[in-house]
């Protein structure tokens, strides 16, 4: 069994303006730019209110998938409303249109991940998973509840869709608990410190509120990556996924193949060709797809 180490740390920057005036700040948990090393993770934003109301605004999205985490408070827009714990994992595909309409409640926090398509998946019919936390499986172990909202944790398995192949598990553990997850070898994976401290990996990286600690592909089979809380317990959220390992061209909410594909997409989204999200009827749970 190849046992995983964490290779850099990085942290959350501090809370700058976000898009929507004085009451929001945000951060860029991942920086777009270094795909190479973040792969299949484009970008991941911390989005925070300090006073609730309107939000933002609709707008598109193609050639990606967005992966809306709430950590705090609600979001809710005409397409149905988050309450904390919840996920919304929204395939753009070929686009769509969505956050109509939204409101959110004073103290939110979310984090918003964008994943790269596959080339043959890029431009795939769209479609919105609701991963609702009480439906999701649960992993127990002595000190340890995760929360598993794709792919694997021990016994627990996710039935969320994925065009990439990817983990996503919210682990809680109590002051001293370990807890291992298995990964397939070649995912590039990371660790956020959401709350407490911890150790990772085969070398005990100290993990803290806000760090971020990065683990890339090891080789081919299994692999484990050990977690332990400190004294005060940990929350953290393992991300994982299969690189892609292709070119891609971004440009303000589209990821393409090629100057020419998001040409196409403006083109697209400027003609009403893109369905809207609130018109979609969301997979509440998505083994009901």
């Amino acid at each position: 069994m190849l046992e995983r180490s964490i290779d850099r740390v990085t942290a959350i920057p501090p809370l700058g303006p976000g898009f929507d005036g004085e009451r929001h700040k945000a951060a860029l948990v991942i920086p777009p730019g270094d795909l190479a090393a973040t792969d299949p993770f484009f970008l991941m934003a911390d989005d925070n209110i300090t006073e609730g109301g309107g939000f933002g605004g609709a707008h598109p999205h193609a050639g990606l998938e967005t992966v809306t985490f709430m950590l705090n408070g609600t979001m809710e827009d005409t397409g149905g409303r988050l309450e904390e714990g919840d996920v919304e994992w929204m395939t753009a595909g070929s686009g769509i249109v969505h956050a109509e309409n939204t409101v959110v409640s004073t103290g939110m926090r979310l984090f918003q991940l964008w994943l790269i398509l596959p080339e043959a998946q890029r431009n795939m019919p769209p479609r919105v998973q609701v991963l609702r936390r009480a439906a999701m499986p649960v992993h127990t172990a002595p000190g340890v509840v995760a929360t598993v909202y794709s792919g694997t944790s021990g016994a627990a398995t996710a039935p969320t869709l994925n065009a990439v192949p990817v983990t996503l598990v919210d682990i809680r553990l109590a002051p001293g608990a370990s807890f291992a997850s298995h990964l397939p070898a070649s995912y590039n994976a990371f660790v956020v410190g959401i709350d407490g401290e911890a150790q990772a990996g085969a070398t005990a990286a100290p993990l803290g509120t806000g760090a971020v600690g990065w683990t890339g592909p090891v080789g081919d089979g299994d692999s484990l990556l050990a977690l332990r809380a400190g004294e005060h317990g940990a929350r953290l959220l393992l991300y994982a996924g299969q690189p892609q390992h292709i070119q891609v061209v971004a440009k303000g909410p589209f990821i393409a193949g090629s100057s020419q594909e998001l040409a196409g997409y403006y083109a697209a989204f400027r003609h009403g060709k893109f369905p809207h999200a609130g018109t979609m009827r969301p997979l509440a749970h998505a083994g009901n797809a």
